[in-house]
């Protein structure tokens, strides 16, 4: 038992160390390394953890850029703003490599990161509105998220030289965009918001900041447009209008910007079309380089599988079981093990996932460490008890869910998969229990648990007949030990095992025995004692 718990501990502290090691191959560090990540599927926090490795190895390796293979139809919001908030403070260049489906939703938030960003053909990049899971599918939010959403795109645009207004368009629909050719002979392209959520007036000067440097190249005033209302109401095809003013429709009013690589390269989102890796690296002039590979490894991959909502609220059940069982058996044991094993997996997982910080941790082992308090130095249930519970039910929902308070709705996504967490653990713990009382009993393990047989008389074993026990009722004694309920005492000059009502009694009490069941003595204080 002693070798299975030391090797349970160990595989619980190497497992977070083998979270950080790379399974990429070894690459001689000459300086022209570039570190490629793969950002493939949903967006989900397990994915976080994946590209700070990259980013740490592009520091050790001092590599020329770090090129991010975006593939994604995108994913949680929250895992999406913590990984883009990584890459900003990355060590070298950053390039958004789009390929496949493309960088959709979290996915462009995530390339709008990075410094440069390239596509292939057959890619999109847009669609970034915040929606929410539902019984009729994917609906939108709120404007609360939208704002959220709609000012970190046009953040990151704006640090990364990427046009703000085709960032905002790919979140909110309620703007329009225009573009004209400059002075230089470049499509330049501006936005006109609509906040009230009605259609623009064509009848009205566009109110962009670009309104300067269209006088200047078109000369005077924009003139007001006469187009009627009724075709206004259309919603024709972007592309299709052209304006007195010289501008040209991109995208109408009431819909969601997504782009095609030759959209994105026309309107300058993008630099250039390529068809792989080599091409990019060539168009970026990095030279002969050697491409570090990072992909998840089978430790952070085995942590994303322990976070899953179903997952985490069986490793609940489990180790609430383990420790329910181990609490009505002597000593510990097996069951003891799994309970701790589990909720060790169960938060270790969520803390090197970065969904879980360490006053989380701290707070579950301080409520710990007051319940043994309580148990077994302080007598009754007071502070200690009620802190010890409070400080375990604080720390556990801190550590499964990312805000304490909702604000967003992806906030309130996590909630619904903590409570559903927990309604898993709830449900199959009861089922634990009740199967464990009603079929444990009629298992071999049952009676290495239990002292199922019986003790009879011709062996030497000796009851206490009726006589005893009336005997012992009503005897008077004083308490050697502290009971807290359980101690010693001294009767008619016999030491005796007795146990108080719950209550704590000191030592040197007067005490007397108020009921006998087998060879447990029940004692209360006396009323005549100080």
């Amino acid at each position: 038992m002693r070798y299975l718990l030391l090797t349970s501990l160990a595989v619980l502290v190497a497992l977070p160390v083998f979270a950080q090691q790379d399974n990429a191959p070894p690459v001689d560090n000459d300086g022209d390394v570039v570190v490629v990540c793969r950002i493939t599927g949903m967006i989900e926090p397990g994915l976080a953890v994946v590209v700070e490795r990259a980013l740490e190895e592009a520091r050790k390796l001092g590599a020329k850029a770090i090129i991010f293979r975006v593939d994604t139809p995108g994913g949680r919001v929250d895992s999406a703003v913590e990984i883009a908030s990584a890459i900003m403070e990355a060590p070298c260049r950053t390039i958004a490599y789009i390929e496949g489906m493309g960088a959709i939703s979290a996915g462009a938030l995530i390339s709008y990161s990075c410094d440069d960003m390239i596509m292939t053909p057959g890619s999109n990049i847009g669609a970034a509105t915040p929606v929410i899971p539902s019984a009729q599918g994917m609906l939108p939010t709120g404007e609360k998220e939208v704002s959220f959403m709609r000012a970190k795109m046009r953040a990151l645009a704006e640090s990364n030289g990427h046009n703000p207004d085709i960032a905002q368009a790919m979140v909110d629909k309620d703007i329009e965009l225009r573009s004209y050719v400059d002075e230089s002979g470049q499509i330049a392209v501006y936005a006109i918001t609509n906040v009230s959520g009605e259609k623009p007036k064509r009848t009205q000067a566009p109110a962009s900041p670009w309104e300067d440097i269209l006088r200047k190249v078109i000369g005077g005033t924009p003139a007001p447009l006469e187009t009627p209302e009724e075709e206004v109401s259309q919603a024709p095809e972007p592309g299709t209008i052209v304006y007195e003013d010289g501008s040209e429709q991109v995208l109408a009013s009431g819909k969601l910007l997504t782009m095609t690589p030759m959209e994105a390269e026309k309107y300058g989102l993008i630099p250039a079309i390529v068809n792989d890796l080599d091409e990019a690296v060539a168009f970026y002039g990095l030279g002969e380089v050697t491409y570090h590979e990072i992909e998840a490894n089978w430790a952070e991959m085995t942590f994303k599988f322990l976070t899953n909502p179903t997952v985490a609220g069986l490793l609940l059940m489990l180790g609430m079981g383990g420790l329910y069982f181990e609490v009505k058996t002597p000593g510990f044991g097996v069951p003891g093990l799994i309970g701790v094993t589990c909720l060790a997996l169960l938060f270790g997982s969520h803390f090197v996932l970065g969904l879980t910080n360490v006053i989380d941790i701290v707070l579950i082992i301080s409520g710990l460490i007051l319940l043994l308090v309580e148990l077994f130095i302080l007598p009754g249930f007071g502070i200690a008890g009620f802190a010890g519970f409070a400080c375990i039910i604080i720390g556990t929902y801190l550590a499964l869910v990312n805000a304490p308070i909702p604000q967003y709705s992806w906030d309130y996504e996590r909630l619904n998969e903590v409570t559903y967490s927990f309604a898993v653990a709830l449900v199959t713990f009861f089922i634990f229990v009740g199967a464990t009382w009603r079929y444990l009993p009629r298992t071999p393990l049952y009676d290495r648990l239990v002292m199922a047989g019986t003790q009879q008389v011709e062996e030497g074993y000796v009851a206490q007949t009726a006589e005893d026990v009336e005997s012992a009722l009503g005897l008077r004694g004083t308490t050697i030990t502290m009971l807290r309920p359980a101690g010693s005492g001294r009767f008619d000059g016999k030491k005796l095992r007795i146990v108080s009502r719950g209550e704590y009694i000191g030592k040197n009490v007067p005490v007397e025995i108020v009921e006998v069941e087998g060879n447990r003595y029940v004692v209360e204080r006396r009323e005549d004692a100080e």
